[in-house]
């Protein structure tokens, strides 16, 4: 995918190491470096940016746990952490979900640093003023967001983190609390966000994006039509009102931009990130710390462009290239892309038992892109059905099939080893329960 160079990132923003093992405290605070002019403003939203490149976040970890927790990746490394995510018998101490939840919260943080500092910007304009706030405050709604489908109830960040032991100790919200934080984000970041599409930048389509993603999970743990409802029409509007349109699968993981992408993490050479390495053997130089799973690799249909696009053999080992620059780093990261709004418009149609023409025809459109026959069954259970198992072809590696497993009631059913729905939240890290002493800051159950 295309790269491209955002502006120089403040010092008070520069990135952790990489290595997993690498965890910064939770409440790390950012320097008290004046923002007071565009330029401070427009370096300090290129740091918050910057923060989904952490290894933590979208630069590794909370990528391979989309897959690894499921059945498309199985560890085949030496990292003990990920062999707890592997058997889904992660442990509160786990490192690497320590990391994940850090860099998740220090992007937040980044965002109510600036947030907080940009209204004391005399030469910004309300409107130039808004249009900062609003690509922050999409950011903030996709960490938010990202943080409760992964651990349940999270406590809420709106304000920049302080030493102030109050602040320290915040409570878990309940998950109608987070989500109507999310939707508070979004709201504001609609009104005033860019309606073009710039890739690796927040704009009104990935806003309404997200927010047909957040929609879904939210009418799993509701039950309201209510939710379908705007996940149908936030997708059909992405679908048709950006000039968005689906390209050849061999392109779509190629270097160059593509009218598919909908909001991705650039990578580049002094910010990289090392998902080849971790996804390649190590007869082309990789660590091999996970593979795709037999069962993934035999669910695609020999003629499926996508398993040869997405899967390749080493000897008689199985390792993953959609990721390949091994060398430089520079994959970028899908968070969203227009696939996606095809099979979430489906979903929430064959949910509501209406419009099923329609989301017969969005699961073709993805299945004919991948070389496959249509499919003529308007039947809601069966199209739900194929629905999931498109999903989990299509978006393999991309740290999709777990949420779409628990979000969907699947996970106790289909995955090995996973006996309860307890274990479909990640336990809070040990450290915040050992930092966090707010009467309603808890563990999850089974942990």
């Amino acid at each position: 995918m295309k790269k491209i160079f955002l502006l120089p990132i403040m010092l008070v923003f520069v990135l952790s190491a990489c290595d997993v093992l690498d965890v910064e405290p939770y409440h790390s605070i950012p320097g008290e470096d004046a923002i007071e002019s565009r330029a401070d403003v427009e370096s300090a939203i290129t740091g918050t940016y910057s923060a989904l490149q952490a290894a933590g976040y979208y630069g590794r970890n909370f990528l391979v746990a989309g897959d690894l927790s499921a059945d498309n990746l199985t560890w085949t490394g030496t990292t003990a952490g990920y062999n707890q995510m592997d058997n889904n018998s992660i442990l509160a101490d786990n490192v690497i979900v320590e990391g994940t939840w850090s860099a998740i919260y220090r992007m937040i943080n980044r965002a109510n640093h600036t947030i907080a500092k940009i209204p004391q910007v005399d030469e910004l304009s309300d409107e130039e003023a808004n249009a900062y706030l609003a690509e922050l405050k999409f950011l903030r709604a996709l960490a938010h967001f990202d943080l409760v489908r992964l651990f349940g109830p999270v406590p809420i960040r709106t304000e920049p983190a302080t030493e102030d032991e109050d602040d320290l100790n915040v409570p878990r919200r309940p998950y109608a609390e987070v989500y109507l934080q999310v939707h508070d984000d979004l709201d504001f970041a609609e009104a005033y966000l860019r309606t073009s599409v710039e890739q690796g930048l927040a704009s009104r389509a990935a806003v309404q994006a997200l927010r047909a993603r957040v929609s879904l999970f939210e009418h799993a743990i509701t039950g309201q039509d209510v939710q379908l409802n705007t996940a149908a029409a936030e997708a059909t509007a992405v679908i048709e009102d950006y000039g968005l349109e689906l390209v050849p699968f061999e392109t779509l993981f190629a270097d160059g931009g593509n009218s598919e992408s909908i909001f991705e993490v650039d990578f580049y050479e002094q910010a990289r990130n090392r998902l080849a390495e971790y996804f390649f053997p190590t007869s082309l130089s990789g660590r091999r710390e996970f593979s795709p799973t037999e069962t993934l690799y035999e669910r695609y249909a020999e003629h499926d462009v996508r398993r040869d696009l997405s899967i390749a053999l080493d000897g008689d080992n199985h390792y993953a290239i959609k990721y390949n620059d091994i060398e430089t780093g520079t994959d970028n990261v899908y968070v969203m892309r227009l696939a996606e709004m095809y099979l979430i418009r489906a979903e929430a149609y064959a949910l509501l038992g209406e419009s099923l023409d329609q989301a017969r025809a969005d699961v073709n459109m993805v299945l004919e892109r991948a070389g496959l026959d249509p499919i003529e069954t308007t039947d809601p259970g069966q199209l739900l059905d194929i629905i999931h198992e498109t999903r989990q072809k299509e978006f393999a590696f991309e740290g999709h099939r777990w949420f779409d497993l628990v979000r969907s009631g699947r996970a106790v059913e289909e995955l090995d080893g996973l006996d309860e729905e307890c274990y479909t939240r990640f336990p809070i890290p040990l450290g915040e329960l050992l930092t966090n002493f707010h009467d309603e800051m808890y563990q999850n159950d089974c942990y």
